[in-house]
């Protein structure tokens, strides 16, 4: 069988990819290892069902406020059952959707493992049927890593591909890790009513460059108040097994747990494909090399999402996905940028970030300004009860350049596309200073902190 476009793997960057190359005239054709893994790890294991449970979480936190509204609430009951079959069923249909509409469009979906035979070939083991095409694009994921004293056996001691099996509600739980999936699960399973003991081996939650620490110490103040026991420059020494964990940590503290959740680190999916066999080159972690326009070593050959770099989102996937396309058809305009790639996280507050912080300004050279406004001076945001939180502008002072956008608070993960749009666009901050947003409207606190910048700040703000 021949096609214009092989795609190994059908989760989100190879989903969208092979749409957007179907939009484009291509013949296209999907590798993936079964029908329960179409969609990849976004959509199974990840952010759809994770985002479902945090969806419930704040629901519960929203409702502990009812009283302000005159919602007289006497007895919140949870049902762990329950909300994971309410869980599963967006993801199953959400998965079915997608083999039905690939299945209308007429793009087969081949199923087993896909291995490179040459730059043209591709051989599908189970199914034992070789596939021919012009271009191939890897987008085979990623999956979890371990810690080599903590191994996860989808018993007691959880990865965040096995937690999903996970059908009552634990007394107390140890989540290893504070990045992005620590946070989030941390805030899920202490809305639900579990203990939670959050350690991270850093010393700051979300320890990431493309994050203000500013962020991250909102997170942990709030994370302490709603009772989640968060404990920072600490790991995970040994535990013994009886009716519960025991669980020694480097703080010198032993505490009882009935599971514990391994949040960190995930490796790319590059074993047993043939990469090496037809030349792809590989770093020294297992990532492919790619250009920025997510070409390989192999002229023919592409490759885009987890397997590119340790930046793993689901929309940088898909986004580079159609970068790989357009290239191949002739469109260099399309180009990867990983400063332009919105990054939110989900846990007691929402956090946004895309572009440069003040510390990656500074070392990058640039003469910075910021603006900051805060949403206890928003009226929608007071409505909402959910005034904590911040906007935060980083801009070129010389030229006015949008060089950053951090926000915290109510809806920052939508707030931030308005901004991301236009440090795309290179439109810059005396545009958005200008802007009309409707009143009263979260948004409103993104042109103001413009305006903090392009006339000068009436409210606080941090200064180098």
């Amino acid at each position: 069988m021949e096609f214009d476009l092989v795609i190994l793997g059908a989760g989100s960057g190879g989903y969208e990819a092979g749409l957007y190359a179907y939009r484009r005239g291509m013949k296209v054709a999907f590798v993936e290892l079964s029908p329960e893994a179409v969609g990849g790890s976004c959509l199974n294991r990840g952010c759809i069902p994770s985002k479902y449970m945090r969806h419930g979480a704040y629901l519960l936190e929203k409702l502990r406020k009812g009283e302000n509204y005159g919602i007289l609430l006497e007895d919140i009951k949870v049902d762990a059952q329950r909300l994971a079959e309410g869980r599963d069923r967006v993801v199953i249909t959400i998965r079915e959707n997608f083999k039905r509409f690939a299945q209308k469009l007429g793009i087969p979906i081949f199923y087993g493992r896909g291995v490179l035979k040459d730059e043209h070939t591709v051989y599908v083991e189970e199914e034992g049927r070789t596939i021919k095409a012009s271009y191939i694009l890897l987008a085979t994921g990623s999956s979890c890593a371990s810690l080599e004293n903590l191994r996860p056996d989808g018993k007691r001691i959880f990865n965040t591909d096995q937690i999903w099996d996970l059908r009552e509600f634990p007394r107390r739980m140890l989540i290893v890790g504070g990045g992005a999936v620590g946070v989030e699960f941390a805030y899920i399973y202490r809305m639900y009513g579990v203990e939670v003991i959050l350690v991270e081996i850093m010393d700051r939650l979300l320890p990431s460059a493309y994050i203000p620490e500013e962020s991250s110490r909102y997170l942990a103040r709030k994370l302490k108040r709603l009772g989640v026991d968060v404990r920072l420059k600490t790991r995970l020494l040994n535990y013994s097994e009886g009716e519960t964990l025991k669980v020694s940590l480097s703080d010198g503290s032993t505490v009882e747990v009935d599971c514990i959740l391994l949040g960190v680190g995930r490796k790319p999916n590059t074993d047993g494909m043939g990469l090496e066999y037809v030349g792809v080159e590989m770093d020294e972690r297992g990532f492919v090399k790619v250009n920025q326009h997510c070409q390989t070593s192999v002229k023919n050959i592409y490759a885009c999402g987890d397997i590119t770099s340790s930046l793993m989102l689901a929309h940088k996937a898909m986004y580079e996905g159609k970068v790989a396309v357009s290239h191949m058809l002739g469109d260099r305009s399309w180009v990867r940028d990983d400063n332009l790639m919105p990054k939110v996280i989900y846990s007691a507050y929402e956090i946004a970030s895309v572009g440069l912080t003040e510390d990656l300004a500074e070392e990058e050279g640039y003469d910075y300004e910021v603006g900051v406004v805060s949403f206890m001076s928003n009226p929608k945001a007071m409505d909402d009860a959910e005034d904590e939180g911040f906007v935060r502008l980083v801009v070129d002072k010389d030229t006015g350049k949008i060089l950053g956008c951090h926000i915290l608070g109510p809806q920052a993960g939508e707030l931030l596309h308005q901004v991301v749009h236009l440090m795309k666009a290179n439109i810059g901050v005396d545009f958005l200073s200008s802007a009309i947003f409707s009143h009263p409207s979260l948004s409103e606190s993104i042109v103001q902190s413009a305006m903090e910048i392009h006339y000068g700040p009436i409210t606080w703000i941090k200064r180098k």
